[in-house]
């Protein structure tokens, strides 16, 4: 019986040590499940996302084209289908279905970045629909779908684990010139002087 005790604080070693290695066995398991779960989810993640995105842009293109008609954004007015109202409603139901797979495969915070886009969308829709009027109020809403857009990719390059910040967008100089010219109205003094200077370039002038 003394035999027996003095060999219990072995026992109770080889206990200790079967349980420590079955519970770092699991956890190994168990983390290396998550991963290939991880990753066999992430080419179908970006094309969710891909597509999500390019569904929003679509409908952002529509919405800016009606938008220019009543004065806002930069440049002349755009063109547009006829039926806008029917352009608008289908490009949203696109950019709906897209949003479904988002809700099915992304993680919160994507979801969550990804809300906030659309919603800046269906701010800037207002103004586009009239429901809504102001340039100072259409400009802060052009700044929040920005920032909405940015936290969106964000958050999508974070969860996909892609390393590195968003690129800041920036407009070329030569596009915000041809823009700035092309939101002045040109006037018939303005059209002989550009007609006079070219028949000058030409050698046709006096």
């Amino acid at each position: 019986m003394t035999a027996l005790w003095e060999q219990t604080p072995t026992f109770v070693g080889v206990a200790v040590g079967a349980l420590l290695s079955f519970t770092l066995s699991t956890l190994a398991d168990r983390a290396r499940w998550r991963r290939d779960v991880g990753i066999r989810w992430d080419p179908q993640r970006m094309t969710v996302y891909a597509e999500y995105a390019f569904a929003v842009r679509e409908m952002y293109q529509i919405v800016l084209a009606v938008a220019t008609r009543h004065g806002y954004g930069q440049g002349p007015p755009r063109p547009v289908a006829s039926d806008v109202d029917a352009a608008i409603a289908e490009a949203e139901a696109d950019r709906a279905a897209r949003f479904e797979a988002v809700l099915l495969v992304g993680k919160p915070q994507t979801v969550a970045a990804a809300r906030r886009w659309h919603q800046a969308l269906w701010h800037l829709e207002c103004f586009a629909c009239g429901r809504l009027t102001g340039q100072v109020e259409w400009d802060a809403a052009m700044r929040e779908f920005g920032q909405s857009r940015a936290e969106y990719y964000r958050a999508a390059r974070r969860e996909l684990g892609i390393e590195g910040g968003l690129p800041r967008t920036s407009t070329p100089a030569w596009k915000a010139v041809l823009a700035q010219r092309a939101a002045q109205p040109v006037g018939p003094a303005v059209a002989g002087d550009a007609t006079q200077g070219a028949r000058s370039v030409s050698g046709d002038g006096p």
